[in-house]
C-alpha cells in the first residue's frame, strides 16, 4: 500500500531540523511536477559548528507545553494542544501525542515546529546524542496518492540539506510505519566541519493520515556520541528513538 500525498493542489511541507543548537533558515517556493508550493519552508540553520558538536542547547522547558506522566515508568507523555503552540502554527495544527523518556528535555518552542526534545550523553549537557522533532505537512488534495511526488520532494529537500550540513550525504530511502500509516523516509549523514570526528545521522519521515489535509514531518537526529545511534538506520529503530516513534499517535 503506497503512502499518500496530496494531489493537484498546492503542497506545503514545513520541516524542522534541529542539529544540537543550530539554526538554518531557508525560504523557498518549490514547484514539484504540477504541484506548486505557496508558502515558505524553513530549516533551522547550522552555526558555530564546533560549539554545536560540543555544547547542547538550554534544557529549560517551554511554558505551556503539555507534559503528562506516562503509564510507562520513567517516561513522560507529550500531548500537542492547539492553545499551547505558537499562534503562527495554530492554523496548521495537528493533534498528536507520544511518550518520551525523562532523560529527554523539551526544548524551547519556535514559530516553525510543534515540539522538539533532546537527549544528552552521560557526559552531560555539553554533549548531545539524540533529538526528535515534529513539524507539519499540508496536503491540499489529500485524496491523491503519489509516490513519485514524495520522491521528488525528498530530492529537493536533499539539495537544501546538502547546503547546510558539512559533508552531507543521502544514504537511502525507506518506508516507515507511524501509527499504522505507511510513510516515506529519507536517511542521511554528515559531520561537523570543525569537529569531523563527530558524525551526524538523520532520518526525515513524512506522515500523512488518510484523507487528512494536515500531516506531520518527523525529524530524528543523532550523533556518534549516542550509545544507540551509529547509522541513520538506527534512528527510530534502536534505543529511545525507536520507543518514541512507536508511541506516536494522531488524536
Amino acid at each position: 500500500m503506497p503512502w499518500v500525498l496530496g494531489g493537484c493542489g498546492c503542497l506545503t511541507l514545513i520541516i524542522i531540523i534541529v542539529v544540537i543548537i543550530s539554526i538554518l533558515a531557508y525560504r523557498a517556493k518549490k514547484k514539484v511536477s504540477e504541484f506548486q508550493s505557496d508558502t515558505k519552508s524553513m530549516i533551522e540553520s547550522i552555526q558555530e559548528q564546533q560549539r554545536k558538536a560540543l555544547a547542547g542547547p538550554s534544557s529549560s522547558e517551554t511554558p505551556g507545553t503539555m507534559k503528562q506522566p506516562s503509564s510507562k515508568s520513567g517516561w513522560n507523555t507529550y500531548v500537542n494542544v492547539k492553545e499551547n503552540v505558537p499562534a503562527s502554527l495554530q492554523p496548521n495544527f495537528v493533534a498528536f501525542t507520544f511518550d518520551y523518556p525523562k532523560s529527554f528535555n523539551i526544548q524551547p518552542q519556535s514559530d516553525v515546529n510543534f515540539v522538539k526534545i533532546e537527549k544528552y550523553t552521560a557526559a552531560g549537557k555539553g554533549n548531545t546524542s539524540e533529538n526528535f522533532g515534529v513539524g507539519y505537512a499540508r496536503f491540499d488534495n489529500p485524496n491523491t496518492e503519489s509516490v513519485a511526488l514524495y520522491n521528488t520532494l525528498l530530492d529537493q529537500l536533499g539539495q537544501e540539506l546538502a547546503g547546510g550540513f558539512h559533508n552531507y550525504k543521502e544514504v537511502g530511502r525507506s518506508y516507515e510505519t507511524v501509527d499504522g500509516i505507511q510513510s516515506r523516509a529519507m536517511l542521511f549523514q554528515a559531520d561537523f566541519k570543525d569537529a569531523p570526528g563527530i558524525m551526524i545521522y538523520g532520518k526525515t519521515i513524512v506522515v500523512h493520515p488518510h484523507r487528512k489535509k494536515y500531516g506531520v514531518t518527523i525529524i530524528m537526529l543523532g550523533t556518534s556520541l549516542s550509545r544507540d545511534i551509529k547509522s541513520p538506520e538506527d534512528l527510530g529503530a534502536n534505543g529511545d528513538t525507536a520507543e518514541i516513534l512507536r508511541s506516536f499517535r494522531f488524536l
